[in-house]
């Protein structure tokens, strides 16, 4: 069973280029969709909608406050929302579901050193569930040094090689080892790789692809490329 899953930070809502989006979303026939920065409006219920016309009925949002950022996961196949106890001091920006073949955490991490207590979090969570298939997928506001951007240096990447040493795979990193890409731009026109996806040690062998799809920032859509892995469960 071959599963595509993507992941989007949408800016701030996405507001009137929500619609773009839809295309964009469309042209990758993902099963899983996976947005950070959704805003609950009358546009993005308008959105859910069309999401829903063109074979995602499965939907759940992080929250339900208006114009807060929140993770809006949606699917072709049904999932239940997940909590976890480690992950209940920021259901916002830590959002679990499960499938039927695999557990989801939507990530969308704060900057800097607020995000110390969500890397602990999954780092914990990481460590008792080596065993399971645990996706965490998202907008991590981080990246290796010196590989993941231009001139910059993280805070946090020691975070994702603590990861990296439980067994977890960076999907993107597992098929391009030597390469530099990035997944944003700041106004300096610094580059950046802030978006990952990373499996447990089970789901290593499903991974099939792992590739960004830098149209969706280069057309203005988003100020993130969109992330998109391939499992074959």
């Amino acid at each position: 069973m071959r599963i595509r899953l993507l992941a989007l930070n949408i800016r701030n809502g996405g507001t009137r280029q929500l619609p773009s989006l839809l295309m964009s979303i469309q042209a990758h026939n993902p099963e899983v969709l996976l947005l950070c920065e959704f805003h609950n409006s009358s546009i993005s219920a308008e959105f859910r909608k069309k999401l829903s016309d063109i074979g995602f009925p499965f939907q759940v949002c992080s929250h339900d406050k208006h114009r807060v950022n929140a993770i809006l996961i949606a699917s072709r196949q049904q999932f239940e929302i997940h909590p976890h106890e480690y992950l209940c001091f920021d259901p916002l920006r830590l959002f679990a579901v499960r499938f039927e073949r695999f557990y989801l955490i939507g990530v969308h991490m704060p900057n800097l050193k607020a995000k110390i207590p969500h890397w602990n979090a999954l780092l914990r969570l990481a460590s008792e569930s080596q065993s399971e298939p645990w996706i965490f997928m998202g907008d991590f506001n981080t990246g290796k040094n010196p590989q993941d951007s231009e001139g910059y240096k993280f805070s946090c990447a020691d975070y994702m090689e603590a990861l990296e040493n439980l067994g977890w795979v960076d999907a993107w990193r597992h098929f391009h080892p030597n390469t530099s890409e990035y997944s944003w731009y700041s106004y300096k026109l610094r580059g950046f790789r802030l978006d990952h996806a990373f499996l447990s040690p089970p789901l290593k062998p499903s991974l099939k692809n792992a590739f960004y799809d830098h149209a969706v920032r280069e057309k203005k859509f988003s100020d993130h490329s969109a992330l998109i892995i391939d499992l074959a469960l």
